[in-house]
């Protein structure tokens, strides 16, 4: 009679237990599915048009949520609350946690893509800024690469295309506002060339010739061509004729300026042509990761 009420008590106590866990997981559930309903707010022509919001689902951004209530110290101290006021954890203390953590990773640079639908044969210019962020922060992690939809913030605010430069001088600004460390700002293109003009074959390998643009435009400028200069220079020495050189656009018909104004250090980078291959843009890509962190360290 004993055991059995010992295994009826188990029985209630491990119910309990269930129970419990799954009043934690609708709870969180609930929240999750709130915070990306109201913080998100996509309407459907941006889901139905454009493909980087396509790409977003509710199950990344669950997957982040919970990996940043894991990985962020001060969430733990935060929620605990009896545990802080126990062992005398003020709430100074708290914020200063999450700011020492926040501000471990200080990227200081940016790479983005003004018109970020150009394509090329079997690839396209936000995967090739993808991949030069990941060969960056693979030797070192000091870059971030811009996500956030041009096409969305054209739609929202009623621009056209050729206000593109708009949309990515308003995202340029929210990661500086973010990442005050941002000092380098990368935006990749890909030019309208014929593939004979855009394409190196150089020791049995194909390579996307690079091409840099200065506004002529611009308050900047002069400084714009010489650190465009002094970075080819660096692209060329480790693969001669790789780079198509340097341009200065403006006046009438160029958009002249190119965000070049925000900082001596923003380049405009026209990657192959429209016919050149996943693979030629990559082997680019290679070399480009080299040359950027060769000329960050040459100037610091």
């Amino acid at each position: 009679m004993k055991i059995f009420k010992a295994k009826k008590k188990r029985k209630r106590k491990i119910n309990r237990i269930l129970l419990i866990i799954f009043f934690f997981f609708f709870i969180f559930s609930y929240y999750l599915s709130y915070s990306y309903v109201s913080k998100k707010k996509l309407n459907k022509n941006i889901l139905n048009n454009d493909i980087n919001y396509i790409k977003f689902n509710i199950v990344d951004y669950a997957l982040s949520k919970i990996s940043e209530f894991v990985n962020e110290p001060s969430n733990f101290l935060v929620i605990n609350k009896n545990y802080n006021k126990y062992n005398n954890i003020t709430n100074d203390e708290v914020k200063k946690v999450n700011i020492e953590y926040k501000n471990e990773f200080k990227p200081d640079i940016y790479i983005y893509n003004t018109h970020q639908k150009e394509e090329y044969y079997d690839y396209d210019v936000l995967q090739a800024s993808m991949l030069l962020n990941n060969k960056i922060n693979n030797i070192e992690k000091r870059s971030i690469v811009e996500e956030n939809s041009m096409k969305a913030f054209l739609d929202n605010n009623n621009l056209k295309y050729n206000k593109s430069y708009q949309a990515s001088r308003n995202y340029i600004n929210e990661a500086l506002n973010k990442y005050s460390t941002l000092k380098y700002f990368f935006d990749i293109h890909r030019d309208s060339v014929n593939k004979d003009i855009s394409t190196l074959n150089i020791n049995n390998k194909s390579y996307a010739k690079v091409l840099f643009v200065v506004g002529s435009d611009n308050v900047n400028k002069e400084n714009n061509l010489k650190n465009a200069t002094y970075l080819n220079n660096i692209i060329e020495s480790k693969v001669p004729n790789i780079s198509r050189g340097i341009v200065t656009h403006g006046g009438f018909g160029y958009n002249g300026i190119y965000n070049q104004d925000l900082s001596d250090n923003v380049f405009l980078i026209e990657i192959g042509g429209i016919s050149n291959t996943k693979e030629e843009v990559e082997n680019t890509i290679n070399i480009l990761s080299e040359a950027i962190l060769e000329y960050i360290r040459g100037i610091l």
